[in-house]
């Protein structure tokens, strides 16, 4: 039978199938676009500010000038690379003296020391001491002993001198050490600059029997404060207590060895008053301690002897 022709199987076209390389690259593609749905926008840069310049007190821009570093509004200078070690030798950067006490604030405990300014004279011999005779300074002492913690006299026990007395202290840093017969007078001195009288701030227990004097000095255009504080004393001087007034000359105390034991000398030290800081506020025996005053030069505060010269 025929078909009809309208009945008639028309061919179909076979179903082409995309190339492997095609699917591939249409499900990598899908991937991609899958995988970077839940992926957070990468973080914008992060922008560094600069750094702030260097302020000085009260939020001032600092001026110290290079190898310098800020005191309040004064500049300390840095020794020079290269340059030879303070006074005192390798010792004098371990030193004790001027480190803060643990525990006292946030300041490091690094070494703090005022050095002598460059136009004062290096030697002893053109300063005038509280002790010794009017007409050349005294001898110094090295001592070796070990000193007793602030407030107390230390057990006996016997401090010697290394070598005799010299003509110049074997080094400045921390204070120094006069030769002293027992009982010899100590005067009051007048800093170099000083204006009006001296104050007794404290008398007591220190470094042995102690009297700390305070002395306001003119500093060009202003005016500084600084601790003398005058050790191993015998006794204190007729009326000297704290809050009394002394004029040059004045006796101080009397030569001894308290706290000191077998070795009769005089300890001298100047100490600067840090800017903000209050004496009559603290207690006396935190006098030394380096968040209150800085362990100064002698040299920077003491009167030149009459004839000596810058």
């Amino acid at each position: 039978m025929r078909v009809s022709g309208s009945l008639q199987a028309r061919p179909t076209r076979a179903a082409v199938s995309p190339s492997p390389l095609v699917r591939g690259a249409a499900a990598s593609a899908l991937v991609l676009a899958l995988g970077g749905i839940d992926d957070p926008e990468p973080p914008p840069p992060a922008v560094v500010p600069p750094a702030a310049a260097a302020r000085g007190a009260a939020g001032a821009a600092a001026l110290c000038g290079p190898r310098t570093v800020p005191e309040g509004a004064a500049c300390v200078p840095l020794p020079a690379p290269g340059a030879p070690l303070p006074e005192g030798g390798a010792a004098a950067l371990s030193d004790p003296a001027g480190a803060r006490p643990a525990g006292a604030g946030t300041r490091s405990q690094a070494h703090e020391h005022i050095p002598r300014r460059p136009e004062r004279p290096a030697s002893a011999a053109a300063y005038t001491f509280p002790i010794g005779a009017p007409d050349g300074p005294p001898g110094f002492l090295l001592v070796e002993d070990a000193p007793a913690g602030a407030g107390t006299l230390p057990a006996a026990g016997f401090v010697a001198a290394i070598g005799a007395a010299r003509p110049e202290p074997p080094s400045w840093l921390g204070g120094i050490d006069i030769a002293a017969t027992r009982g010899e007078r100590v005067a009051a001195l007048r800093l170099e600059g000083q204006e009006g009288k001296a104050e007794v701030i404290f008398v007591g227990a220190l470094s042995g029997i102690t009297v700390a004097t305070a002395h306001d000095v003119r500093d060009v255009d202003r005016v500084r404060r600084y601790v003398l504080l005058h050790g191993h004393l015998d006794r204190p001087g007729p009326g000297v207590v704290a809050g009394a007034r002394l004029d040059a000359g004045d006796v101080v105390g009397y030569a001894g060895e308290t706290g000191s034991p077998g070795l009769v000398r005089l300890r001298l030290e100047a100490r600067q008053i840090r800017e903000g800081a209050r004496i009559e506020e603290l207690d006396p025996k935190r006098i030394t301690d380096a968040a209150v005053t800085v362990p100064c030069d002698l040299r920077n505060v003491l009167p030149l002897r009459q004839g000596a010269s810058l």
